[in-house]
């Protein structure tokens, strides 16, 4: 199935809070309802409610035997299950899906479980849906997903950040399926990498990141969730463990990506921060840079969000299949027209995420970006070198999340 790009069309908005009877205050419009990837919606945007953000899940058992390894949609089945599971661990489900992240290994992948959203979610509550290609973490696995969820519960919002496990999926031992993120204050962090062995990288990142967790004021205990981007995408298991080793025998949710640039390893991160002073609370966002880090026009090393309403953006691949540059302001423009839907605009962008196939669009995007961003804030970002985007004729794939433009 080859999964081509639709076209912004006029946007389509379903605008019904995650029942305003089951969770009183919670606000939740979808945007472009079916025009996104795979049917999903094109954005969703929610406030009033904790987020489930979960670690990464794949059709594979404890043994780390893969379920249906020459079957598609059983390996889809498997791993939505698992997602499933990991939701309820922390209170939500899969109907309460904001963003769901999927990596395929190929275009069979991709088909199956293009037919298992529309099998298991009715078009007005399909989630935004991201979507790259590359090789899975485990032998044979064709499909990975994690996602973001409201939770469902009727009490407060949890104020603290909560990690959760599920008895019944596997893991890491010391590893979490999931985390709720309050709703409150939070902060993208950009990807900080390293090279060299797998494991010794990935230490070496985890000392930045706590680095940046003091001039955020926050604990490891705030984080929600890690995503690494790892080369080879077979360490991802020893990668896991030594994640959960340098945290003292318990993780946050961790997400594995493979990517093929040049140094071994990158992480990301989001954090349940509080505001770093009084002034900066009247902005839905500020735009920060560490000390002893430069700063950058086309990507924020912290960007820390005070507005409470998030703004998930399926991916973006550009339309039609010419040059790189052509893909790239062909993203851009239908990134505006989404956020202009949404309440927002290019420079409220909290997150990006940026693949590319090929070495003419990495430069491109590089050489472009700065035409659109506010050199002083521009979002957090990360970008990895992958095998494909999943779309045929495409070089490009690209998630965001913003905000709106005026706090709420």
């Amino acid at each position: 199935m080859l999964l081509r790009p639709r076209p912004v069309l006029a946007l389509m908005l379903s605008c019904a809070a995650l029942g305003a009877d089951r969770v009183p205050g919670v606000h939740l419009a979808r945007y472009g309802v079916g025009q996104g990837p795979l049917g999903g919606a094109q954005a969703i945007r929610i406030e009033g409610v904790a987020l489930v953000h979960t670690g990464q899940s794949l059709p594979a058992d404890r043994s780390g035997s893969v379920d249906g390894a020459q079957s598609p949609g059983a390996q889809v089945r498997r791993a939505l299950d698992y997602l499933a599971r990991a939701l309820e661990s922390a209170g939500s489900s899969l109907d309460q899906l904001v963003r769901l992240n999927a990596v395929t290994a190929d275009e069979r992948a991709t088909s199956a479980l293009a037919s298992e959203i529309e099998a298991r979610f009715r078009l007005d509550s399909r989630p935004a849906v991201t979507l790259v290609e590359g090789k899975l973490p485990v032998e044979g696995a064709l499909v990975a997903l994690d996602g973001v969820a409201a939770t469902g519960s009727r009490g407060a919002a949890p104020v603290e950040v909560t990690w959760t496990v599920s008895p019944s999926l596997p893991g890491v031992q010391g590893g979490s399926h999931a985390a709720v993120l309050p709703n409150g204050p939070r902060s993208f962090v950009s990807g900080r990498a390293a090279d060299g062995e797998p494991e010794l990288a990935a230490t070496d990142v985890l000392v930045q990141i706590d680095e940046t967790l003091k001039h955020l004021g926050a604990s490891r205990e705030q984080l929600v969730q890690l995503r690494c981007f790892l080369r080879p995408i077979e360490a991802a298991s020893l990668v896991e463990s030594r994640i959960v080793e340098f945290y003292g025998g318990r993780a946050p949710p961790v997400v594995f990506i493979e990517w093929l640039n040049r140094q071994a390893i990158e992480i990301e991160a989001i954090v349940a921060a509080a505001p770093a002073d009084e002034p900066e609370q009247a902005r839905p966002i500020a735009y920060l840079t560490p000390p002893g880090m430069t700063a950058s026009p086309v990507f924020s090393r912290i960007a820390q969000v005070f507005q409470p309403a998030s703004i998930y953006v399926s991916t973006l691949n550009g339309r039609g299949s010419g040059s790189a540059e052509q893909q790239i302001r062909a993203m851009f423009a239908d990134l505006a027209g989404i956020l202009g839907q949404a309440g927002s605009d290019l420079d409220h962008l909290a997150k990006a995420t940026y693949y590319v196939s090929d070495d003419s669009t990495s430069a491109a995007l590089n050489q472009i970006r700065p035409e659109f961003y506010d050199p002083k804030s521009p979002p957090a970002a990360s970008k990895a070198s992958v095998r494909g985007t999943a779309v045929a004729d495409r070089s490009l794939a690209v998630d965001m999340i913003a905000v709106p433009s005026e706090r709420q």
